[in-house]
């Protein structure tokens, strides 16, 4: 049994301990924030600078990184620091952990280790897997009813910055998190089902591809306009591409949903290549509700008040329904009677 004093230190040291990792994050290599990032969306953003001012002035500005909006996404960063890795410990489950119960299912020992050629493809096919995870996860986000208020808490952003990266609901980091686990834990066991170990290479300890693009994707929340032209913008997310999909307007609503990769916007229909020139714009959800959006306990409360009010919509419509087939019944049966009467 822990006493109450055993329970204020574990509680204690929780707290510090995930409030030092949330402060030190430009020393981990798994963050947006690592200062490898950092210091690439300085240079990008500053040799973008020197084709002409616009919007990098901005993004060096204070009134930008001290937004209400900005603050708000700072408040959720420290927040989600403390609340995540409770609901990660309970809920979560990585691909290593898929393929060890899959080879467990099936009494599957891989021995050996895999050639250079297999390492290659696995490389390739887990970054596929994981971009893929993550834009059926994006666009379930959107496309579910259910799901949509929690990730209002992202789109609710009224200006962007690197942190804005940060603004999201646990249950989104979950869903985000689950989906690509699910994918690249399944083309991790195919891989093991030729019978050995493999492995994707790495850089600085991060999948090489995700490292790569890690080092412009700071930029796709932030004022800074960088396409990759007409071409490479059919094949590849850029920081502009993502900007835009922040856009409450009508010809910019749900596009752009991925990550790195634009195929899968492309065979959805929901990609939308932007131009060389920086588009205008309104960021936000449209329905100068965002404000509202702006404190931590809103935002983990409202989607769920949302999702009440949705089941609460939906049994209203249900009962309508029943009620107007019984009506309609009811009519049908009572001219029959009548002539029988």
């Amino acid at each position: 049994m822990i006493g109450p004093t055993e329970a204020l230190h574990d509680t204690l040291f929780y707290v510090v301990f995930h409030a030092t990792r949330a402060i030190t994050a430009f020393l981990q290599r798994d963050s947006y924030l690592y200062w490898p990032f950092l210091i690439s969306t300085l240079l990008l953003a500053l040799l973008v600078g020197r084709r002409g001012p616009g919007a990098v002035n901005e993004f060096f500005d204070r009134k930008l990184w001290w937004h209400p909006s900005a603050r708000a996404d700072y408040r959720l960063y420290f927040a989600n620091a403390l609340v995540f890795p409770l609901l990660a410990s309970l809920l979560l489950f990585s691909d290593g952990q898929i393929v060890t119960w899959m080879n467990s299912l099936l009494g599957l020992e891989p021995q050996g280790h895999a050639s250079v050629a297999a390492r290659v493809a696995f490389t390739l096919s887990f970054f596929l897997a994981y971009d893929l995870g993550r834009f059926i996860g994006h666009t379930l986000m959107h496309d579910v009813a259910a799901l949509w208020p929690f990730h209002k808490v992202h789109h609710s952003a009224e200006v962007l910055t690197p942190m804005t990266s940060y603004r999201l609901h646990p249950v989104e980091l979950m869903i985000m998190a689950w989906i690509p686990a699910l994918l690249t834990g399944a083309t991790a066991w195919l891989f093991n089902l030729a019978g050995a170990q493999v492995s994707f290479y790495t850089f600085l300890g991060l999948h090489v591809a995700i490292w790569a693009f890690n080092l412009v994707d700071n930029l796709r929340h932030s004022p800074v306009w960088i396409t990759y032209g007409q071409i490479g913008g059919r094949w590849l997310i850029s920081p502009a591409h993502h900007q835009l999909h922040h856009s409450y307007e009508t010809r910019h609503l749900g596009c752009n949903r991925g990550s790195n990769l634009a195929i899968w916007d492309r065979l959805y229909g929901t990609l939308y290549v932007p131009s060389g020139a920086p588009e205008t714009f309104c960021m936000g959800l449209g329905d100068e509700d965002e404000s509202r959006w702006h404190k931590v306990t809103s935002m983990y409360w409202r989607p769920f008040r949302s999702c009440i009010d949705l089941l609460h919509a939906s049994d209203a419509r249900g009962e309508r329904a029943t009620a107007g087939a019984q009506k309609a019944r009811g009519d049908a049966v009572a001219p029959a009677g009548r002539e029988s009467a």
